[in-house]
């Protein structure tokens, strides 16, 4: 009889923990991108004692499960930033209290000291807080294999972060030529249409000025042509992110390994007490 997925993550856990002499050390966990909704909403005029309970009544719609299973919490966008006239923002988090409990269990099993649950867009907005642009503003971009992530944030704050269909199993590298095949191209115009769509909200709704640079995450498998293809098409400039020149690393990271870690990376670089 075969092991189960989940036990076999665990046992590499384990194994990983000891080859690398972890035990007891604090470590955060990051949830998957589908494990979770994150919601803009108007932020309740209540004391703070009251925020997250008149948040669960506010998203109870807004969620495809019961909001008795549901884990809150919340953070805020930087309120000076506001567009005149308009109400207050905030974001909500919310996820199936199953789903973190499966997780928390999966590493209390295991020697670690668990210190917080966290989510890939902070994780992400860890990261581009070290990046020059952060200081203007920069557009980020993560993809996995079937699913992507587009964030914007300026100064440590996360303004906007929008989940798009597009991953890299429909990047695919062009055979003896420099020139992006159908369905790259596909994928990318689907890439230029959420980003624009971002970038455009991100103005109109927080009266922010124009983002001008979007930042990629490293893929496991370089596709020529994405860059310019990006660049030319939604007018910023386009350029790809290198842990080994934004960190400082004993030995250089490839990219493949980039790839894989990033959400690890952006998890350790966290700074708030708590997220769930």
């Amino acid at each position: 009889m075969g092991l189960s997925a989940e036990l076999t993550q665990s046992l590499k856990l384990v194994a990983v923990i000891k080859e690398n002499e972890l035990e007891q050390a604090a470590c955060t966990c990051v949830m998957p991108p589908e494990s979770h909704s994150l919601l803009l909403i108007e932020a309740p005029d209540v004391q703070p004692t009251e925020l997250k309970a008149a948040v669960r009544w506010r998203i109870k719609d807004l969620i495809d499960f019961h909001i008795d299973d549901a884990v809150i919490d919340v953070f805020e966008i930087p309120e000076h930033n506001a567009a005149p006239g308009r109400a207050r923002l905030m974001y909500a988090v919310a996820a199936r209290a199953s789903k973190i409990k499966k997780s928390v269990d999966s590493i209390e099993k295991t020697s670690l000291d668990l210190e917080t649950v966290d989510i890939p867009e902070l994780a992400i907005r860890n990261i581009t807080a070290l990046l020059d642009d952060d200081i203007r503003g920069v557009a980020f971009l993560y993809l996995s294999q079937d699913s992507g992530i587009i964030t914007l944030t300026r100064q440590g704050s996360l303004y906007l972060s929008r989940n798009i269909d597009v991953g890299t199993k429909q990047m695919v590298p062009s055979s003896g030529s420099d020139e992006l095949n159908s369905e790259t191209q596909q994928a990318l115009d689907k890439i230029v249409l959420e980003v624009q769509r971002s970038l455009d909200y991100y103005e109109s709704h927080f009266s922010q000025p124009p983002i001008t640079s979007l930042v990629i995450a490293p893929m496991e498998q370089e596709v020529s042509g994405v860059l310019p293809y990006l660049s030319a098409n939604l007018g910023i400039a386009v350029s790809r992110l290198d842990f080994n020149s934004v960190l400082k690393i004993n030995e250089p990271l490839s990219d493949e390994l980039q790839s894989q870690c990033l959400l690890s990376i952006g998890a350790a670089l966290r700074h708030e007490p708590k997220v769930f």
